[in-house]
C-alpha cells in the first residue's frame, strides 16, 4: 500500500489507554525508598493523568514514549542529563535512596512485562561523537525512535 508522506497520520490513542499507561508510568515500587520530592512528583503525575488535566511536559512525553513502546517500538534518548531532564522535568531514571541503581518506569509498559525498550543515556560532551553514534544506531534500528536532546551550548559547539 502506498503512503503519501504528506497525509496526516492518526496518532491519537484512546483516553482509557492514556489512563492505563499513566498508572504504569507513575507508580514507583513501594518496597523501595525514593527521595520524598521525587515520590511527590510521581503522585502528582498519577493524579493529573487520572483526572485528565494539568498534565505537565514530562508526563506527556512519558505517555507518548510509553504508547510507542506498547506498540512495539523502542525509544532511545541521549544527551546531557536526559535521565533526569535538563530542567528536572523528565525523571526517566528514578534513583533509589536505599541501594545502588535506579528504577525506569517506562521499561514496565510493554505487554511482555519488564523489557528494556526505553533507553535514556546521559552522553558526554563530544557532540560529534554522540551524533555519529546515534545516526548509526538509528540506521541499524529502524523501528526505534532515536532522539538526541541538545542543550544550549551544543549548537555553538558545532553539532
Amino acid at each position: 500500500m502506498e503512503h503519501d508522506i504528506a497525509d496526516a497520520a492518526d496518532t491519537g490513542i484512546a483516553v482509557d489507554r492514556v489512563r492505563e499507561l499513566g498508572l504504569l508510568i507513575t507508580q514507583l515500587p513501594q518496597e523501595a525508598e525514593f527521595h520524598r520530592l521525587v515520590r511527590k512528583i510521581f503522585e502528582t503525575r498519577s493524579k493529573c493523568v487520572q483526572e485528565g488535566r494539568d498534565i505537565d511536559w514530562g508526563t506527556a512525553e512519558a505517555l507518548a514514549f510509553g504508547s510507542l513502546i506498547q506498540d512495539g517500538y523502542k525509544v532511545r534518548i541521549s544527551g546531557q542529563d536526559v535521565e533526569r531532564g535538563t530542567f528536572s522535568h523528565r525523571h526517566a531514571h528514578v534513583f533509589y535512596q536505599d541501594r545502588d541503581g535506579c528504577y525506569i518506569p517506562l521499561n514496565n509498559v510493554a505487554a511482555a512485562g519488564p523489557v528494556r525498550n526505553f533507553i535514556a543515556s546521559n552522553s558526554h560532551l563530544s557532540e560529534f561523537a554522540v551524533l555519529g553514534y546515534e545516526l548509526g544506531y538509528a540506521q541499524a534500528s529502524p523501528n526505534s525512535l532515536n532522539i538526541w536532546e541538545a542543550q544550549f551550548g551544543d549548537f555553538a559547539n558545532g553539532a
